[in-house]
């Protein structure tokens, strides 16, 4: 029998003052949220709109102990394959006294100019954590958006990266480099970094639901002024954690929260790049403006997420390559490690392969 006593939240000593201190941030974060202004924007535009993603290591592994590879593959949002390589998975017990070797990606013409943006030659010198499939995955990434922004030839485009800009897999102090080309480009290529979830969202959404900041019927943005940000983005990106910081290192640009489908209440959050260094903007009120008019239009009746732009989803559905693709490249793989091994190995790999098929048969129920 349950205790009454158990479940007497009257006994809990300190409650109320942890609740009436919870309450206290709320209501201060709600006097903050007031002063957010909401701006409403049109549709808008016909210029190339385009994303580039890169797979989830997640979903392309393979095992077969104690080997474990990662397939990553980039494709842009038209379908286009633009880099494909594996990676042990397990990089991680790599150190810069026993770095891996990671030559056949530096030597890709994609990824050997985008080092070259540093004046770099090695991926261990634009990271701290190099020996990572994620890094790797989100460094090819990058290296797809920041080619096709070198080699624009100066037609209108809007380039869209899942996820905000900022990021902690490229270290801080270079990430000047890639705002001056960005700045070089400004007439015609603009970089928007869009998430579903994200720190500043979790903080301030319940405030702003609650203040009704964002019309249901309408389009549009807020900016979130620096404080905020800082109150959600604490770690200073230099190995410590200072909460009187006034500066994100690993920040890429300006913050905003934007409802971009009149017919969705989805909130996203935005990241538009900015000279922060220098305090200065890389892009006008008026083509901030367009940027926010190119998403809208991209989002406007959006499947399977409406609101969220389409064009990210085509490059995420390409990227992914689950189902009969990924399987015929996992048995061709497996394929190559069963030649290699001796004929102990071979039949240990066609047991252990059996045994997995027979317990993945069984977890779907039916007969016992």
């Amino acid at each position: 029998m349950t205790n009454i006593n158990n479940i007497n939240i009257d006994r809990i000593d300190n409650l109320d003052d942890v609740l009436n201190a919870q309450m206290e941030k709320l209501n201060n974060l709600r006097e903050k949220v007031k002063e957010l202004n909401f701006v409403p924007f049109d549709i808008m535009g016909n210029y190339e709109i385009i994303s580039f993603k890169a797979i989830d290591g997640g979903r392309m592994k393979i095992y077969f102990d104690p080997l474990e590879i990662d397939i990553i593959d980039v494709f842009d949002s038209y379908g286009n394959l633009k880099l494909k390589f594996v990676v042990p998975s397990d990089l991680v017990n790599y150190d810069e006294h026993n770095p891996p070797d990671l030559s056949f990606l530096e030597e890709n013409p994609i990824i050997k100019s985008f080092l070259k943006i540093f004046g770099k030659d090695r991926i261990s010198e634009i990271s701290e954590i190099y020996n990572s499939p994620d890094t790797l995955m989100e460094i090819s990434e990058w290296a797809c958006i920041y080619d096709k922004i070198i080699n624009n030839s100066g037609d209108p485009v809007l380039i869209m990266r899942d996820g905000l800009l900022r990021t902690k897999k490229i270290k801080s102090e270079l990430i000047k480099n890639l705002i001056n080309i960005l700045k070089e480009k400004s007439n015609s290529v603009w970089l928007v970094g869009i998430a579903k979830r994200s720190k500043i969202m979790n903080m301030l959404s319940t405030a702003m639901l609650m203040e009704k900041k964002i019309p249901k019927n309408q389009i549009g943005y807020i900016k979130i002024p620096k404080e905020l940000e800082l109150m959600a983005y604490k770690w200073s990106g230099r190995g410590r954690i200072d909460e009187n910081i006034n500066k994100i290192y690993y920040a890429f640009g300006d913050l905003y929260i934007a409802k971009l489908s009149k017919k969705s209440n989805l909130l996203v959050t935005v990241e538009i790049p900015k000279d922060l260094e220098n305090d200065k903007d890389i892009y006008t009120k008026r083509q901030i403006e367009k940027i926010f008019g190119h998403l809208a239009k991209d989002s406007r009746y959006s499947y399977p997420v409406l609101g969220y732009p389409q064009t990210l989803m085509k490059a995420h559905e390409y990227a992914t390559n689950v189902g009969f693709p990924s399987s015929v490249i996992r048995d061709r793989i497996l394929g190559k490690i069963y030649n290699q091994l001796d004929e102990t190995g071979k039949s240990f790999m066609r047991e252990a392969f059996l045994l997995r098929d027979e317990i993945d048969r069984s977890s779907l129920g039916g007969d016992s």
